[in-house]
């Protein structure tokens, strides 16, 4: 019989794992190819939570990393939350991490005002300005990059723009 304190502990990762012994170390594999494996397991929407914390210096809650993963999995991810939520923090890390793990994508986010996709764009200057890991494996060819009418996020051979939509009539030769 499982320790009532540790069910409680626990109880927010929502999972009843019966028996202990059948729960597995990811990391735990042959040292032969041991980059390609930890490669491999950091490209998986299970384990963003470990690739925020450890390359964007990043604490995630617990509903964080699954809007992360729900958005990585789905193909028209909608957020509806509350005010002060985190919507504009964790769509921000969704295109850091876009943009870090699928090389070459060209990532645009387009709000009604400029203000609002350089809400975003702040968010990612601040992660990229505390995560030392990041800017070590960029170079000093990536990071932001500030324009009158747009905000520019490169990181390695992908990129993460930002501009205002307005009524749409200015915006040319955008594409992603």
């Amino acid at each position: 019989m499982k320790n009532s304190s540790k069910l409680i502990k626990d109880a927010w990762l929502n999972i009843d794992v019966p028996d202990e012994s059948r729960l597995f170390n990811p990391l735990d594999f042959n040292r032969e190819d041991f980059h390609l494996k930890l490669t491999w397991l950091m490209m998986q929407p299970e384990y963003f939570c470990f690739v925020c914390k450890e390359i964007l210096n990043i604490e995630l809650l617990p509903v964080q990393a699954l809007m992360l993963q729900e958005m990585w999995q789905r193909k028209f991810p909608m957020l509806i939350a509350s005010r002060g939520f985190g919507k504009s923090f964790i769509l921000s890390v969704y295109a850091i991490l876009r943009a870090l793990i699928m090389p070459g994508r060209k990532i645009i986010v387009v709000g009604a005002a400029f203000r609002q996709s350089k809400i975003l764009f702040e968010y990612m200057d601040t992660i990229w300005k505390n995560a030392p890991l990041l800017r070590d494996i960029v170079g000093p060819n990536g990071g932001p990059r500030r324009d009158v009418d747009m905000c520019r996020m490169n990181i390695g051979s992908s990129s993460v723009t930002c501009l205002p939509l307005g009524d749409g009539s200015k915006i040319r030769g955008q594409r992603a």
